[in-house]
């Protein structure tokens, strides 16, 4: 495993990358709030079949440039972002890899340049999480602005150990702990105070503009290269919404595997993920 850098317009996107050299090509985009390492478990072996696995930190996450100072977090610039980094690694045939809103910045870029990416996996998600429901517009661009201007960038908890913030995030994504350590060690930093998250807080905040199920579904219905989709079964928080039936059949996947898990199976259950990828992308 190494660490990489990729200069992109607003900044630097921090990486890692297992098998360097390796000819077929895959970059890994993570979820929200997590990191490059959470493909920790899977890029390995990944690489062991001849792929060279890039995985990035989106933009305020892990150890990637935070968005400047007064700018929001919208769900488009994660898509420039991905845009940006496939010109500056030259990858024009490549696969993308994609683990909840990781998988939906693959499915909007895969709908908007189909002929860069050879195939692409989706694993816990299909698109954006959607949020808009008709008659509420006003009512959600109100608590989006009310957010802005209570937000603060500065950190208030800070814990003495590596350790304590593991702990911290168990709470959250309930996993053994040797498997949960690399993404939370990538994610904090150590200060003065104690070890922090590095996180940009306004990631946290109710977005300003908000795609309709509609345009999600238009972009779901679109050529696109072929898409494998794993889920986690039962199915998890994550896929529990309303549309989630109806995107799948917009979706048409080429494959659709159902995996026993939950929303982060790529990591505790990466053996049985990684044979479901392999046969499809073989």
């Amino acid at each position: 495993m190494k660490k990489i850098t990729i200069p992109i317009r607003f900044g630097k996107i921090k990486g890692l990358c297992w098998g360097k050299g390796n000819p077929k090509k895959i970059l890994a985009l993570h979820g929200w709030l997590d990191n490059a390492a959470s493909f920790t478990q899977l890029a390995p072996l990944l690489a062991n079949e001849g792929y060279e696995v890039i995985a990035i930190d989106f933009a305020g996450h892990g150890k990637s440039t935070h968005r400047a100072e007064g700018h929001f977090a919208h769900f488009g610039d994660f898509v420039i972002d991905v845009h940006d980094v496939i010109e500056q690694l030259n990858w024009h045939n490549c696969i993308l890899l994609g683990h909840s809103m990781g998988a939906a910045m693959s499915m909007m870029y895969s709908a908007a340049y189909p002929e860069n990416i050879h195939k692409q996996v989706l694993i816990e998600n299909l698109g954006p999480v959607p949020t808009y429901e008709k008659g509420s517009a006003a009512k959600n661009l109100r608590e989006s602005l009310k957010q802005w201007k209570l937000h603060t960038t500065k950190h208030r908890h800070f814990y003495p150990t590596v350790e304590q913030a593991l702990k911290i995030r168990q709470k959250a994504t309930p996993m053994d702990a040797d498997i949960l350590r690399p993404m939370v060690k990538r994610g904090i930093k150590k200060t003065k105070k104690g070890f922090r998250f590095r996180t940009d807080k306004r990631l946290r905040m109710g977005s300003l503009i908000r795609f309709t199920e509609e345009v999600v579904q238009d972009i779901l219905t679109s050529k696109k290269p072929p898409t494998q989709l794993i889920i986690a079964e039962p199915l998890s928080y994550a896929l529990q919404y309303p549309s989630f039936k109806q995107r799948i059949e917009k979706l048409n996947a080429d494959q659709t595997i159902k995996i026993k898990g939950h929303h982060h199976l790529h990591m505790d259950n990466a053996e049985e993920v990684f044979e479901a990828i392999i046969e499809f992308l073989a």
